[in-house]
């Protein structure tokens, strides 16, 4: 299971999901974890006016994100879960705040994580 975290300084979780800087990729398999790449987050979010959100959408993070089965967000935006949904992408929120922390208590439990 290929498992994107969103990250702003490779240690720690972002909480705004769509505006973190990339994503740490990580697999899961059989309780443990392996650490894969840091992904750039194509969306660029900050640029948008707020009275414009409503027009995009986040399908440039869905694609780059594409080949991962779930992300692990603290949270995520209706537009941004939606989107997701769409892409049969689900989202699971954490708590935690190291990125090591989350992906070692996902795969150790993955569900006693809330899925938004």
């Amino acid at each position: 299971m290929r498992i994107a975290i969103p990250t702003n300084d490779r240690i720690n979780l972002f909480n705004r999901t769509g505006r973190a800087k990339e994503f740490a990729i990580y697999i899961v398999n059989n309780g443990s974890w392996d650490f894969v790449e840091f992904r750039k987050n194509p969306h660029k979010h900050h640029d948008h006016e707020e009275e414009e959100h409503h027009e995009h959408s986040h399908q440039e993070v869905v694609n780059a994100l594409s080949d991962c089965d779930a992300l692990l967000v603290k949270t995520a935006g209706q537009h941004f879960r939606t989107d997701f949904d769409k892409a049969n992408i689900p989202l699971y929120q954490t708590k935690q705040v190291v990125l090591k922390e989350i992906i070692t208590l996902f795969s150790s439990d993955m569900l006693s994580h809330k899925r938004l």
